[in-house]
């Protein structure tokens, strides 16, 4: 009865209708929550979420499992929960490998973290997971396909008609298609700083085509088709045979994967795929530790059209912006990379993986300490615990024909 009593004068003498709606899901559940105390002593049972109807949630897990499983006690018991939702049934076989997944009830996950506000011994029962970029320094994937989901994907390729012994290139671009079909009646436009042009794209999907690659454009939805007609291009987008299985096999046997701001990017980066991290913002979002990866962040230019060094992002503020009403706010517009710069800097990465990464260039060299003295001077702005490696390089062919990048 005192909980009850604690949540009433806490919860009622500020109403609201939300809150009254808790408080009755909390006096529901309070054999739960009472059950919690009596056996915290013996097992202290924990609550995480999934925000499993968007896939880019695996690399959350994955960064979850390589930085914090080890520090949990034997006395610990992990479920984790998703909300009542349409979800890519893939991804929850291969997140179920490693987690206690209950789904439909995120509900006991949200009192948990309502009740901790204002009674912090519940805290304890809540699962905190890293609130950035996921950071994937490390070899090996532990989230992956199975050895049988991986024959099965190979027998797959042959309906998209790609040769078993063919390289493939997946690339995504985002676009609004998706949200407005998945959630029809929620506004997503805040989003919309990420969105890139599908246009610009062409002349590296046809200069990888003529060096033999399958050029993939991946999602489940986009606004578009792409203007090429060649059997080593597939639009997956509008293919009949795309499928939830399909999108996670083809992230694992890809060669190589273009970022495009796009939740799909985050199952190719929790597989470890080469990566190049292309038109991103803001920069808090690159994969900075993730290694065989190229990054270049989507231009800034400010009212003056004049463009923004990477110092001059922070000073503006806009590390961490996440909305395009607060790139709005500062006056400041993001270009992204016309399709002369998409091709040069896909060169650059068939360049690099053919020279397995290594840099010989002493002034190419100066540049990548440049960018990652740069960014180590300036990370405290957007994780204030960063304590990892900086594995990825920005891309050095951007770096030398803009100078002004990394200006002071």
């Amino acid at each position: 009865m005192f909980l009850i009593n604690e949540l009433y004068i806490k919860l009622i003498k500020k109403y609201t209708l939300r809150k009254i709606k808790y408080l009755f899901l909390i006096i529901f559940f309070l054999p739960f929550l009472i059950s919690f105390i009596i056996l915290r002593p013996i097992i202290l049972i924990r609550f995480g979420h999934f925000d499993i109807q968007r896939i880019g949630c695996i690399s959350k897990g994955e960064h979850y499992l390589l930085h914090n499983r080890k520090k949990n006690s034997k006395f610990t018991l992990d479920f984790w929960l998703t909300d009542n939702c349409k979800f890519n049934q893939q991804l929850l076989k291969v997140l179920k490998r490693k987690f206690i997944i209950i789904t439909k009830v995120s509900i006991i996950y949200k009192i948990l973290v309502l009740i901790s506000k204002y009674f912090n011994f519940f805290s304890a029962h809540i699962i905190k997971t890293y609130p950035h970029s996921a950071r994937l320094d490390r070899n090996k994937p532990i989230l992956k396909l199975t050895k049988d989901e991986i024959r099965k994907g190979e027998a797959n390729l042959k309906i998209f008609g790609i040769p078993s012994n063919a390289k493939v290139v997946c690339l995504t671009c985002r676009d609004n298609s998706y949200l407005k079909k998945k959630f029809p009646g929620k506004n997503f436009s805040y989003h919309d700083y990420r969105d890139s042009n599908i246009d610009n794209y062409i002349p590296a999907i046809k200069t990888l085509i003529k060096k033999n690659f399958y050029v993939i454009r991946m999602g489940k939805v986009a606004k578009k088709k792409i203007n090429i007609k060649n059997k080593k291009f597939i639009d997956y987008p509008f293919h009949k045979n795309k499928s939830d299985f399909m999108d996670l096999f083809f992230a694992h046997r890809c060669y190589f994967w273009i970022c495009g701001n796009n939740g799909l990017d985050e199952v190719a980066a929790t597989f470890r795929k080469p990566l190049i991290d292309l038109n991103m913002a803001p920069v808090s979002s690159l994969k900075i530790t993730h290694k065989k990866t190229i990054l270049c962040l989507k231009e800034h230019t400010n009212y003056e059209k004049k463009k923004l060094s990477f110092k001059n992002i922070f000073n503006y503020g806009l590390e961490t912006a996440d909305k395009a009403e607060k790139f709005r706010r500062k006056k400041v517009k993001l270009q992204e990379h016309t399709s002369k710069q998409i091709k040069d800097i896909v060169l650059e990465m068939l360049k690099m993986m053919k020279n397995s990464w290594k840099i010989r260039s002493k002034k190419d060299l100066r540049l990548k300490d440049k960018f990652e003295k740069m960014y180590l001077d300036h990370v405290k702005l957007i994780d204030p615990e960063f304590k990892y490696k900086i594995n990825a390089v920005y891309s050095l062919v951007f770096l030398k024909n803009n100078p002004w990048f990394l200006s002071k």
